[in-house]
């Protein structure tokens, strides 16, 4: 007699922890932005990457549909298209300005 595999039952993915983990995640970019939302959604974005990777991995895509359209989460590829923007812009990586980053970014 055969048998038949069953899929071994994935886990859901706990929305209301993985909200608090973005919640948190986005306190913490606050407080380091600078207020430039460009250097808030690296900083997110990346705490969100790491976050994510503790994740099983067929959990992954619905946390990070979540924090993209609750928290506009930027992939890598997205974040790197923002920093080619500025940079051929004028700006810092902080999205300032060349010269007037208060981090000091393209001071001469």
């Amino acid at each position: 007699m055969s048998t038949i595999a069953c899929d071994v039952p994935r886990s859901a993915l706990d929305e209301s922890a993985w909200r608090a983990v973005c919640k948190t995640a986005a306190e913490h970019a606050q407080r380091g932005c600078g207020l430039s939302w460009e250097h808030w959604v690296t900083l997110f974005s990346s705490e969100i990457d790491t976050q994510v990777g503790r994740l099983p991995e067929d959990q992954r895509p619905q946390a990070l549909e979540i924090a993209a359209q609750e928290w506009d989460y930027a992939t890598p590829a997205e974040r790197q298209e923002t920093q080619d923007w500025l940079a051929e812009n004028g700006c810092c990586s902080h999205g300032i300005t060349l010269g007037c980053c208060p981090a000091g970014c393209g001071s001469y």
